[in-house]
């Protein structure tokens, strides 16, 4: 009865609440853009092109203020699996972007499974929806609206098939040692001849030659330091780590090192923006009264976010060019499908941390170390102290890695409560980790008032969780990389989240806190279908009521 009660409310809402209209959209569109913390926007903001996407979002749609994720895993994976299902990690099942399978023995893609190549595109084998527990937007759509077609785009193939999953008409990324856009027979026979078109049309090679400079004005990169010694070189054989570099991965002609290269760049992003406006074209998407839906991401960021950290130069600049990208990416939605006639719901697949050397300059308490290896060696330690030495040839800790620690069952049979116990203290005394705790003791906790035990129980599902969960302190990193996330603090957790469109409000800003699962409950009401069975999220009131 409360749920009946519910929809009458939310459909009068749509019918009364100022400027919206009752109507479904043509089109709808789950947007991501990979490592976009709300901070990292925050600081962009001022200095986004006044005809650019964020501007639009913000002035003729509606801003969520608290957008964050439950679930302690905030990785590319699990971020766009929530995405397009509506769900935490520990219902959608993508806990990691990979993880350790006992009964394998290997590590497990989150994207990976048994699939075969199209004839034309030998590179797209072997990856697939199939790691996913729980139905997709996509799926819904397909099984409600008859003649809806959805596609997905996006540089990573996990993020085109996670978000979209195996219902989709078409999930389709792009390969680095061709440069190709591709997919496989999990949904197409043939290679669809948008596709074909579009690889054959080579447009991912025009910034072969060509500089990367910085767009923005001056005051857009104050304060950041373009020549920092923990960034990575650019990937051209200069060996620089400043603008502007010319785009050609040290080679004559395209290829699979320039296509590298154009990844860790803001065109990485542009030609994501033209291969998502070929699918809106080729397919036909919204070109009718038939509801479509097209999911689509943005990865470049991530990239870069990585090789040179959130505050750099280049990740600032990499922001304000894909502000221009949107822009033109609504442009083209006006155009082919028509200005009020679709909706978009844009949100990222996790944040994002400071460099810590960085952050330690601001006075933060900030690290970096081999952590996984560091607690390895820790956790060993202490079992071969509990139990003695292992047999030859046997170790007591089959793998450590994301923050996880597999235990070798067999290896502490004798005590496995004792051991279990003895690996959890050991891992919390490691430097640079802030806690450990035994899985099966988070495994439960979505109601403890610590957030981090809550967040870390989002992210557990039976068979992919591993023994031991340790945290990193805030601000500490696992590895080399200039920056990472990860983690279950709230700038690796905290993202943007903007909806516009058919059917939504104009300037509202949304205080209620929301999950980026949120576009899936959102588009599900707006195309009058049921919601994904494990979507969680509720659409509040406030978004029409204005309060």
């Amino acid at each position: 009865m409360m749920m009946r009660l519910w929809h009458a409310a939310f459909w009068l809402a749509l019918t009364t609440g100022a400027g919206v209209a009752q109507q479904r959209p043509r089109l709808v569109v789950l947007c991501s853009v990979d490592q976009l913390a709300d901070w990292v926007h925050a600081l962009g903001a001022p200095y986004y092109a006044e005809d650019g996407g964020f501007r639009r979002l913000q002035q003729r749609g509606v801003t969520f203020d608290n957008c964050v994720y439950q679930h302690a895993c905030s990785e590319t994976g699990p971020g766009h699996a929530t995405i397009g299902t509506g769900a935490p990690a520990s219902l959608h099942g993508i806990v990691k972007n990979q993880w350790w399978s006992r009964d394998e023995q290997r590590s497990v893609y989150c994207a990976g499974g048994t699939a075969e190549a199209l004839p034309d595109l030998p590179e797209g084998k072997d990856r697939s929806p199939a790691m996913l527990l729980v139905p997709t937007l996509a799926d819904s759509v397909k099984a409600h609206i008859a003649g809806s077609k959805v596609a997905s785009v996006a540089w990573k193939d996990r993020a085109a098939i996670l978000m979209a999953g195996g219902a989709a008409d078409v999930a389709a990324w792009f390969e680095k040692s061709t440069g190709n856009l591709v997919t496989n027979k999990v949904w197409v026979d043939e290679t669809p001849a948008w596709i074909k078109s579009f690889n054959e049309q080579h447009a991912i090679d025009q910034w072969f030659g060509r500089a990367w400079d910085r767009i923005g004005p001056a005051a857009a990169y104050r304060g950041l330091v373009d020549d920092r010694p923990y960034e990575r070189a650019h990937l051209n054989g200069s060996n620089g780590r400043t603008l502007p570099q010319p785009m050609t991965g040290g080679l004559q002609a395209p290829g699979a090192a320039y296509y590298s290269q154009l990844y860790a760049s803001p065109f990485g992003n542009t030609i994501v923006r033209l291969a998502a406006e070929a699918a809106v074209r080729g397919l036909k998407l919204g070109q009718d009264d038939v509801p479509d839906l097209l999911c689509v991401s943005f990865s470049s960021t991530d990239v870069l976010g990585h090789v040179f950290g959130a505050d750099s130069v280049e990740a600032r600049d990499a922001l304000l060019r894909l502000d221009r990208d949107l822009g033109a990416l609504f442009r083209t939605f006006d155009a082919e499908v028509g200005e009020g006639q679709w909706s978009l719901f844009l949100t990222a697949d996790h944040g994002v941390g400071p460099t810590p050397e960085q952050a330690r300059a601001n006075g933060v308490a900030a690290g970096r170390g081999p952590l996984d290896a560091w607690v390895k060696s820790a956790v060993t330690a202490s079992l071969t102290k509990l139990l003695g030495a292992p047999s030859e040839g046997v170790a007591y800790v089959e793998r450590v890695s994301e923050n996880t620690v597999y235990l070798n069952q067999s290896a502490i049979a004798s005590d496995p409560d004792g051991a279990l116990a003895a690996a959890t203290e050991a891992a919390a005394k490691v430097r640079g980790v802030m806690v450990a705790y035994a899985t099966e003791d988070v495994r439960d906790a979505f109601d403890h008032p610590d957030p981090i035990r809550r967040a870390l129980a989002y992210a557990m599902v039976e068979g992919r969780a591993g023994d031991v969960q340790f945290v990193n302190r805030p601000y500490w990193l696992n590895g080399t990389l200039p920056a990472s996330h990860g983690t279950p603090h709230v700038y690796d957790r905290a993202v943007v989240g903007f909806a516009m469109g058919a059917g939504l409000p104009q300037g509202r800003r949304v205080a209620t806190q929301i999950t980026p699962g949120f576009g899936v409950s959102l588009f599900a009401q707006l195309l009058r279908i049921p919601r994904p069975s494990a979507a969680t999220e509720i659409v509040p009131e406030s978004l029409f009521s204005g309060r």
